[in-house]
C-alpha cells in the first residue's frame, strides 16, 4: 500500500497548472503576510531606538519654567550618594552665519551646551570624529545641508565659531531639517561644550535642565527633591520614553493588520477554493474508498495531508520572499519622513509567527472540504437528486441573509464595515447574474456567439464564481477605502487643525514672554489679537495599568482662544473652574485607559497629584496627546505660571510669512521658534499625502492576488467541462472561439469584482463619512484616480488570468475528450 504523503502528493499535482497556481497564490499570500508582521515590528522598534536614544540612561531630570536655573540650584544632587551620574545642560538659542540669502528665520539654531559628550546619559551615534567635549556634534542633516564636515568651522552671529569635531546619525535631541524649506517651522540644533557655550553666551551658572542616574536609593531622593523644589521655579520629573506627541503612528500599525488579513484572506480563499473543488471531483474515488474499507477519518487525513504539503511548500518559499518584501516596504515607508532613519529588520519573531500563520491558516480555510470529504457516503448516486432543490433554498437563504446584513449600512457602529463585507459576498451571485444579462450583448458584439456562451457558462458553477469575483471585490472595497481616507484625511486634519490652533501663528521663545513683549506684538498692524499659550511640559503620569507616560498640560480660559472640540465651551469652562480637573485629548485618553469621572495620577512640580478627568475632547495639538487644565488651577494649584507661547491672530488680508520675518528681527535675543497654522497643517499631512503612492503599489499587489484566485477558478471550470468542450469543438467550434468563451468568462468575472468593489468601497467611505465616532473628520469623497486605476489593473489581470485557462481549453484533444465524456 502506497504511503499516504506519496498518494496526497500525486493528487495534488496530478494537474500541474491548477497545483502551480494555487501554490503561487499561497506563496503571494504568505510574503504578504511576512512582510506586514515584520513592517510592523521593525517600525515599532525604530521609533522605540530613537525614543531610548533620547532619554538614555538617566532616570530623573530636573527642569525649570523659567528657561534657567543657577547651577547652585542642584548641589544636593551632585553631592548625594544616590546619583551615579549626572549631566548638565544649558539650551541657547542662536543664528548660523552664512553666506547665502538665508532669512533669519531659516538660519535659526538650538545649541545645547553639555558637560561631557561622552557621557552615558547620552546616545550619539557617530558617523564620522569624535566626541572630544571640544568642537562642535552636528547631525548628518546639518552637516549635508552646510556642507560641513569634521575639521571644518561653524560660525554663530555675535556668538563666536567652532570646529565640528563629529557628524552623528539622527537623534531626537539633535532633530533638524534637511532642508532649507523645511528650515521655515524648525530650527537646526547643535551640540557644544558647556564651557564654550557659557564663554560665549556669558551664562556661567546658568542650566536649563540636569539629567541624572541613580542607584537603589533614587526613588527616596526624589521623593526628597519634590519637597526642596516646591513653591519654586525649579521641578523634577521622571525621565519617561514616550514620544507619542509628536509621533503618531498608531494607524500605520492597523494598516499593516489590514494589508496582512486581505492577504490571508484572499490567499485562503484560494486554497478553500482548489481542495473543494478536488474533494467535488474525487467524490466517487472517495466513496469506492469507503467501500473497500477506509474510514471517515482516513479520507480526511488525506485531504488534510495534501492541504499540508501545499501549506509546507508555499510557507518555505513564501517567508524568505516575505523578508526580502518587508524591507523594501520598510524603505518606503520611513522614506515618507523628512530624516534619514536607521533601522535594523526585526525579521526573527516575524518569521516564526509567519511560518506558524502559513501552515495553520490554510489548515482552518480547508476544515469544511476535509470534513465534506471525509462524510461522502458510499450511497452517492442515490443522494444526487435533491442537489436542485437544495440549491433553490440555499440561494433564498443567501438573498435574505445578505439584504439582512446590508441593512448595517445604517447603523453607527464599527461591526457595521464586516457587516456589510459578508453581505457582499453573500449577494455576488445575483449581481454576477445581473451583470452577465446587462453585459451578454456586449459579448456578443465583441466575441460574438463564444461571448453569449461565455455568459451562459458563468451560472454552470455560479456559486464559485461569484465567490472569485466576490473576493477581488473584497480587496478592491477596502483599499477604495484606505484611498478615500488618505485623500480626504488631510482636508480633515486641516479643518481640525485651523479650528483648534489657536490662532495663525504660534511664537515659542526659550524664555518666558513679558507683558511688554505682548504690548510689542499686540502693536503690530497686521496682529488682530495675542494670547499667552501657557503649557506645562513634560509632565509625566500613570496609566491605569500604572505604566509612566508623558505629554502636556495646556492651560485654558473661558475668554482665551479655542483649543479644542467638544462641548459648549461656556460649560467646558464652568467644570474646569469648579475644582482642579483636567480634560483628555482622545489619544491621550486612549492610552490612559480609565472613564471618564475617575482620576488620573499626574507627576505636578508640587508631587503626585490625583485629578478628575471630567471628559474627552478632539484637538490638532500634538495629535491629541495632552491634557487641558483650567488656567487659575495650572498656576495655584499645579505650580506653573509662565508662558513660552504665543498664539497671534492676523487682521484679515495679512499673510503669516511677513509678521514671521518681523518677529525674528524684534525678538531675535530669544525667540526660539515660529510656526504658522499652514506649517502645523503642512506637517501633518505631509506623510498621508506620500501613503498614496503605497496604496496604489497595493492596490495592484491585491488584485494581482486576487486575480491568481480567478485564473484558478477558471481553470478548474475548464478542466471539469472538458466533455463539453469536446463536444462543441467536435459540432465545428474553432480553438480561437473556446478561447474567446473562456476569455469572456474571465472578463465578467473581473469586471464583476471591480464594480462591485468600487461600489462596495463606496457604502463603506459613506458609513465612514457619517460615523459619529469620526464627527465628519472624513469627507465622502470618492477616489476617482485609484478607482479608476482598480478598474484598468481589475480588468487588464482577469484578462490575462482568463487568457491562461483558455490556453488549457484550446489544446483539449476532441476524441480524449469526448471519451472521458
Amino acid at each position: 500500500m502506497l504511503n499516504m504523503w506519496r498518494i496526497s502528493w500525486r493528487s495534488i499535482t496530478q494537474n500541474k497548472k491548477r497545483f502551480f497556481l494555487s501554490l503561487f497564490g499561497m506563496i503571494f499570500g504568505i510574503s504578504f503576510i511576512t512582510a506586514m508582521l515584520i513592517a510592523d515590528r521593525t517600525t515599532n522598534d525604530v521609533f522605540d531606538y530613537y525614543e531610548q536614544m533620547y532619554v538614555g540612561n538617566a532616570d530623573y531630570w530636573v527642569l525649570s519654567d523659567t528657561h534657567t536655573y543657577s547651577e547652585e540650584t542642584i548641589s544636593s544632587i551632585k553631592n548625594s550618594p544616590a546619583v551615579t551620574e549626572t549631566l548638565l545642560a544649558l539650551d541657547k538659542q542662536a543664528f548660523f552665519e552664512l553666506e547665502g540669502k538665508q532669512s533669519l528665520n531659516q538660519r535659526s539654531v538650538r545649541i545645547t551646551g553639555v558637560n561631557d559628550q561622552n557621557s552615558s546619559l547620552l546616545t550619539l551615534p557617530v558617523i564620522e570624529g569624535q566626541l572630544d567635549n571640544e568642537g562642535l556634534v552636528i547631525p548628518k542633516a546639518v552637516a549635508n545641508l552646510l556642507n560641513k564636515r569634521v575639521g571644518d568651522t561653524i560660525r554663530f552671529a555675535n556668538l563666536g565659531e567652532a570646529k565640528v569635531s563629529a557628524v552623528v546619525e539622527y537623534t531626537q535631541l539633535l532633530a533638524s531639517p534637511s532642508k532649507w524649506e523645511s528650515a521655515e517651522s524648525t530650527s537646526f540644533r547643535v551640540m557644544a561644550p558647556l564651557h564654550l557655550l557659557r564663554e560665549w553666551t556669558g551664562m556661567d551658572d546658568e542650566l536649563s535642565y540636569v539629567r541624572f542616574q541613580t542607584n537603589e536609593g533614587g526613588q527616596e531622593l526624589f521623593q526628597a527633591l519634590q519637597q526642596e523644589f516646591h513653591h519654586s521655579n525649579v521641578y523634577v520629573q521622571p525621565v519617561v520614553a514616550d514620544d507619542r506627541q509628536s509621533n503618531d503612528i498608531g494607524g500605520l500599525y492597523e494598516f499593516f493588520y489590514i494589508v496582512a488579513g486581505l492577504s490571508m484572506f484572499i490567499s485562503g480563499f484560494i486554497i478553500f477554493n482548489m481542495i473543494y473543488t478536488s474533494v467535488m471531483e474525487r467524490k466517487k474515488e472517495f466513496a469506492i474508498m469507503k467501500s473497500f474499507g477506509y474510514l471517515q477519518s482516513s479520507v480526511s487525513r488525506l485531504i488534510l495531508i495534501e492541504v499540508l504539503l501545499l501549506s509546507f511548500i508555499s510557507t518555505a518559499i513564501g517567508v524568505p520572499l516575505g523578508i526580502w518584501l518587508g524591507d523594501l516596504f520598510m524603505q518606503a515607508i520611513l522614506g515618507l519622513f523628512d530624516f534619514d532613519v536607521v533601522y535594523t529588520l526585526n525579521w526573527q519573531m516575524s518569521t516564526l509567527i509567519a511560518v506558524a500563520i502559513g501552515i495553520l491558516f490554510p489548515v482552518v480555510f480547508s476544515l469544511f472540504p476535509i470534513y465534506n470529504a471525509g462524510k461522502t457516503s458510499v450511497l452517492l448516486t442515490l443522494k444526487m437528486a435533491n442537489q436542485t432543490s437544495s440549491s433553490k433554498r440555499s440561494s433564498i437563504l443567501r438573498a435574505v441573509v445578505g439584504l439582512g446584513l446590508l441593512t448595517f449600512v445604517f447603523i453607527n457602529h464599527p461591526v457595521s464595515y464586516l457587516a456589510i463585507l459578508v453581505s457582499v459576498i453573500l449577494l455576488f451571485p445575483f449581481l454576477l447574474l445581473g451583470l452577465s444579462t446587462i453585459l451578454k450583448p456586449i459579448l456578443k458584439i465583441v466575441f460574438g456567439y463564444a461571448g453569449t456562451l461565455a455568459a451562459q457558462s458563468l451560472t454552470q458553477q455560479l456559486n464559485r464564481n461569484a465567490n472569485t469575483s466576490a473576493i477581488l471585490a473584497v480587496g478592491i472595497a477596502v483599499i477604495v477605502l484606505l484611498s478615500a481616507v488618505i485623500e480626504s484625511a488631510p482636508e480633515g486634519y486641516e479643518n481640525e487643525i485651523r479650528s483648534t490652533y489657536g490662532g495663525d501663528l504660534r511664537v515659542t521663545s526659550e524664555a518666558p514672554w513679558s507683558n511688554e513683549d505682548r504690548l510689542t506684538l499686540q502693536s503690530y498692524e497686521s496682529v488682530a489679537n495675542v494670547e499667552p499659550l501657557t503649557e506645562a511640559t513634560p509632565i509625566t503620569w500613570e496609566t491605569r495599568d500604572g505604566e509612566k507616560r508623558q505629554f502636556s498640560i495646556i492651560a485654558v480660559e473661558k475668554e482665551g482662544p479655542i483649543l479644542f472640540e467638544g462641548s459648549e465651551k461656556e460649560s467646558v469652562h464652568a467644570e474646569l473652574a469648579k475644582e482642579p480637573s483636567i480634560f483628555l485629548g482622545k489619544r491621550a485618553f486612549d492610552e490612559w485607559g480609565g472613564n471618564v469621572g475617575e482620576s488620573i495620577y499626574i507627576n505636578a512640580p508640587s508631587g503626585i497629584q490625583q485629578y478628575k478627568v471630567i471628559d474627552v475632547v478632539n484637538t490638532s495639538h500634538y495629535s491629541g496627546y495632552l491634557a487641558f487644565m483650567d488656567e487659575k488651577h495650572l498656576n495655584d494649584d499645579f505650580g506653573w505660571v509662565n508662558s513660552f507661547d504665543m498664539l497671534v491672530t492676523l487682521n484679515e488680508g495679512y499673510t503669516g510669512e511677513a509678521l514671521r520675518d518681523q518677529l525674528w528681527l524684534d525678538f531675535s535675543s530669544h525667540l526660539s521658534k515660529v510656526k504658522m497654522v499652514e506649517d502645523e497643517i503642512q506637517s501633518t499631512t505631509s506623510a498621508l499625502t506620500g501613503m498614496n503612492e503605497l496604496i496604489i503599489t497595493l492596490l495592484v499587489l491585491i488584485v494581482g492576488l486576487a486575480s491568481i484566485g480567478t485564473a484558478n477558478t477558471l481553470l478548474m471550470n475548464t478542466l471539469e467541462r472538458t466533455s463539453e468542450i469536446g463536444t462543441m469543438r467536435a459540432l465545428g467550434f474553432t480553438k480561437q472561439q473556446v478561447r474567446k468563451m473562456i476569455v469572456g468568462e474571465g472578463l465578467l468575472i473581473g469586471l464583476s469584482g471591480v464594480i462591485g468593489g468600487i461600489a462596495s468601497g463606496v457604502i463603506l467611505l459613506y458609513v465612514t463619512s457619517q460615523s459619529k465616532l469620526l464627527e465628519g473628520f472624513i469627507s465622502f469623497q470618492i477616489p476617482l484616480g485609484n478607482s479608476i486605476l482598480a478598474l484598468i489593473t481589475g480588468v487588464s489581470l482577469s484578462l490575462f488570468a482568463s487568457w491562461i485557462s483558455s490556453a488549457t481549453a484550446s489544446k483539449i484533444d476532441i476524441v480524449s475528450s469526448l471519451k472521458v465524456g
